[in-house]
């Protein structure tokens, strides 16, 4: 008995020992790890996205830089920065070192040296005024990711390239700085150097924006290369800061909506679609038909703008004068259905998408069975009725023109830029035929018409020439928005512009607008021309 007493006692000492250990052991891990978490603070003092790049590369964020610095409390410190902060600033800081643990802050200029203090020139988001702001988007309200625009399609692609500031210190066991050791200094911020280019040409935008403001209260402008569809320049009015994203979050007059990519009623631009059908469809330009300044349609009455009416005209004539009537009758001997192919060939039937994940609004037509109504016909014909379409839309219309009737899909995208800055170009999206390049030579010269003679004679550029095509259309309210689709130069054209003006009234804003584009355009590449032409000469020279 006394024996087992004793093994049992020998067995509970055993197993209380073992327990001990390890308790001993995992109490000794965690103050282990407790003591590592106390031997270093890190401190980030800039996290930066990746960079999106104009069509030149050219930064459109991170374009400038300002000092950022980590530092801790100290006199020499404070007398280090003290001559970079204004008051209030400087207040600030030094209420945040009282808690003595280091912080960050940014600097208006250079510190002096001083131990203790880090220093980082960091690149900033935005710059302001800000170029493109409805391409380039916003960040949402942590600032990490983005909320519209390039921030938000290419998300993951920027936060894979962010960079990052940061300076990591030794510490006692309160979190405070160790006198006399060297913070560690980790600087990636030469990741954000790559990114994503646009199509954006900073000097074409600048260009558009400039004149849009001139005319524009509310509307849109794009400029695209027609051979690529490429998109050079996207604006949208009423605009927005960075720094004002919040406060025009509840405005009536929605300046954070990207009108390029809205719908809207088409009007005359729309004779472009309806002449293609008709010449394709064998139609002679030599048709006439006469125009007593309205039309009986199926017991609806359809106006001409000019209530009087033009008399007899050809379809030239009629093209130039924006003749109601004369393309009603035109649609009413192609048919609706003809009509209605073409419109789904050039693109009216569906959005475009402008890069994976970025596109603008499906454009509306009436059905196929909605035409078989002759007042749908009517209207379909210029450009009224159901028909809707974005700026993006018109624009690559005239694109169709100019490319010999082939259709290249409008694009935001240029490529992907490495941390080297090299670019990968997205390779450009295969044209599709809508109509025959005769048909297109001969639209060309019908756009001709209306600039040189017709309703469009106030867009043409004192040099070079252009195509257009005006359109007025008429919302529910009755008001009005203001169209002008073209291209230039006549020979050879380069950029086509699509102005489109919400409550534009009936005048010649959108038309002022497109000459404003076109004129600044051609001085833009007069004056590149001749600075490469400079640089030549110099080089040979040499």
């Amino acid at each position: 008995m006394r024996r087992r007493s004793i093994g049992i006692f020998l067995l509970v000492l055993v197993l209380m020992g073992g327990l001990m250990l390890r308790l001993y052991d995992l109490s000794g891990q965690n103050l282990s790890q407790a003591a590592d978490q106390q031997a270093g603070l890190t401190v980030t003092v800039a996290n930066v996205r990746g960079t999106i790049y104009d069509a030149n590369l050219r930064p459109l964020v991170n374009a400038e830089t300002e000092y950022r610095v980590s530092l801790t409390a100290s006199p020499e410190t404070l007398a280090a920065v003290s001559s970079c902060l204004d008051a209030a600033a400087l207040e600030t800081l030094t209420e945040r070192l009282q808690e003595g643990k280091p912080v960050a802050a940014v600097l208006d200029s250079l510190p002096s040296p001083a131990d203790g203090l880090a220093v980082f020139e960091t690149p900033v988001r935005y710059s302001e005024p800000l170029l493109a702001p409805h391409v380039l988007g916003y960040l949402d309200g942590d600032g990490l990711h983005g909320a519209t625009g390039a921030e938000l399609v290419f998300d993951e692609r920027l936060n894979d390239c962010a960079g990052k500031a940061e300076t990591t210190y030794t510490v006692d066991a309160t979190g405070r700085p160790l006198q006399g050791i060297a913070p560690t200094l980790s600087n990636t911020l030469g990741r954000a150097k790559a990114g994503v280019a646009l199509t954006i040409d900073a000097d074409i935008q600048k260009i558009a924006e400039n004149a849009a403001r001139q005319y524009i209260r509310k509307g849109a402008v794009v400029v695209m290369e027609p051979s690529t569809g490429r998109i050079a320049a996207m604006v949208s009015l009423p605009d927005f800061q960075p720094s004002t994203v919040a406060e025009n979050l509840n405005n009536t007059d929605a300046p954070l909506l990207n009108r390029a990519l809205c719908n809207y009623n088409c009007g005359s631009v729309f004779k472009i679609v309806t002449a293609a059908a008709a010449i394709e469809a064998g139609i002679p330009l030599s048709t006439s038909f006469d125009c007593a300044g309205s039309l009986d349609v199926g017991g609806i009455t359809f106006h001409c703008h000019n209530r009087l009416g033009h008399g007899g005209l050809t379809m030239t004539q009629a093209f130039a004068q924006s003749c109601n009537p004369y393309f009603i009758r035109l649609a009413q001997r192609m048919g609706g259905q003809t009509l209605y192919a073409m419109a789904v060939a050039l693109g009216f039937d569906r959005p475009v998408i402008l890069a994976e994940g970025w596109k603008t609004a499906r454009a509306v037509l009436p059905s196929e069975t909605e035409l078989l109504s002759p007042a749908a016909v009517a209207n379909l014909s210029f450009g009224q009725g159901a028909l809707m379409a974005t700026p993006v839309h018109i624009a690559q219309l005239v694109a169709a023109v100019v490319n010999d009737g082939n259709i290249v899909r409008p694009t935001l995208l240029k490529g992907m830029v490495d941390e080297n800055g090299a670019l990968t170009e997205e390779p450009v999206s295969p044209a599709q035929s809508a109509f025959s390049a005769s048909t297109a030579r001969t639209l060309r010269e019908l756009m001709k018409t209306v600039v040189e003679e017709g309703t469009g004679r106030s867009a043409r550029p004192f040099e070079l020439g252009a195509g257009g095509k005006t359109g007025t259309a008429e919302n529910a309210d009755h008001s009005d928005n203001l169209t002008f689709i073209g291209f230039a130069p006549y020979e050879n054209p380069e950029i086509a512009v699509a102005v489109v003006i919400e409550y534009g009234g009936k005048g010649d804003a959108a038309k002022e607008t497109a000459k404003a584009v076109f004129e600044a355009y051609f001085a833009e590449t007069l004056q590149k021309e001749a600075k490469r032409a400079e640089t030549t000469v110099t080089e040979g020279t040499e």
